[in-house]
């Protein structure tokens, strides 16, 4: 069998698709070295996985989202000759070989639950992209059971769907040398300026924390801010500085608006970190019974679960031990040994692509 992958997300180093795929593709070249994997790229830092007998990388001259890509791929499909194509993004070309069996994997669909937070041509190639990827595939892979709810509600007519959770995030146990300049006890966020992470409702339920807690000090990470002696904002730091942030941080706090799985969650419980999360989206589903839920649009009750785990130790060392043992349930060989059998479902007829 030969599976064709577009690996060209593996540009956006430190986002979540990154954490995805990278892990997911390198238990995949583990378990597999029976079929043959062609992984199309654009610029040779996605190019991460070492060489072996069945891996072949093929450029595609064209980053993603950008126009001549939806049309460039077609030829280059062709005349590889696949028998399945993985699209891990919904990001589809608009031309592909009419037999050739396409499976993609959707993660959130945030910018038809959330248009306020994107702009007007976000939101129209948001929907227009999603409509054509859910009209050419033949097998959708949902990251969550919500998102496949959030897809069932939205789209009268879908291919078959399959949920198959992700894994755990690898950390980076090396030690740094780095010298943050982190105040401690703190607070750790991660997230961005959309509205939808939610960073403003973090800051003002620290806020009101600081009058009974003033010892604690806030660092926000992925944002571009101007710090101040009790607020730190840290916009790019490296695997081995995050795995580090998480280590040293006496709470975790992650109340976003909406999620299509969560991996900062399972980031903080694998190393005992107490964790506040939502109570919307994909989070519960996530976290189980092993974090301290929120509503995210109450900044008072934020801001008192911040309290509570800071205070409570009784009820800190209960959720440390749930997160640890949650954590541990969400394994990269799990989520690649059911890809797999899904690629080998639709693999049954030979080459699709040869002319």
């Amino acid at each position: 069998m030969i599976i064709g992958i577009d690996i060209r997300w593996l540009s956006f180093k430190g986002t979540g698709l990154y954490t995805y795929l990278s892990n997911l593709l390198t238990v995949l070249l583990e378990i597999d070295r029976k079929n043959q994997y062609i992984f199309f790229y654009n610029e040779s830092k996605e190019k991460i996985f070492p060489y072996q007998k069945n891996l072949t990388y093929k450029r595609v001259s064209a980053k993603p989202f950008l126009f001549k890509e939806k049309f460039l791929f077609f030829e280059i499909l062709k005349r590889n000759k696949l028998d399945i194509f993985f699209e891990p993004h919904f990001n589809l070309p608009l031309l592909l070989p009419k037999k050739l069996p396409v499976i993609l994997t959707i993660h959130d669909l945030t910018p038809l639950i959330f248009p306020q937070f994107f702009s007007f041509f976000e939101r129209i190639y948001f929907r227009s992209i999603l409509t054509h990827a859910i009209k050419r595939a033949n097998h959708i892979i949902a990251v969550s059971k919500y998102t496949k709810d959030c897809l069932k509600k939205r789209f009268s007519k879908l291919p078959k769907i399959s949920v198959i959770y992700q894994g755990r995030p690898k950390l980076n146990n090396a030690e740094s040398t780095t010298d943050l300049s982190i105040p401690l006890p703190y607070i750790l966020y991660f997230g961005n300026k959309r509205g939808y992470k939610n960073y403003k409702r973090v800051i003002e339920a620290y806020g009101m924390l600081r009058t009974r807690l003033s010892q604690y000090h806030l660092v926000i990470v992925g944002i571009n801010g101007q710090s101040s002696e009790n607020i730190i904002f840290l916009k790019n730091i490296s695997e081995t500085e995050k795995a580090l942030l998480y280590k040293k941080a006496s709470l975790f706090v992650f109340p976003s608006l909406n999620e299509g799985f969560g991996f900062p969650l399972l980031e903080a419980m694998q190393v005992g970190v107490p964790v506040i999360t939502s109570n919307l989206s994909s989070l519960p589903e996530v976290a189980g019974r092993a974090a301290y839920f929120v509503n995210p649009f109450e900044v008072d009750e934020i801001s008192e679960g911040m309290y509570k785990l800071l205070t409570n130790k009784g009820l800190r060392k209960e959720l440390i031990k749930r997160g640890l043992q949650r954590s541990r349930i969400f394994s990269w060989n799990e989520t690649a040994q059911k890809y797999l059998k899904i690629f080998q479902e639709y693999a049954s007829f030979g080459c699709h692509t040869c002319i």
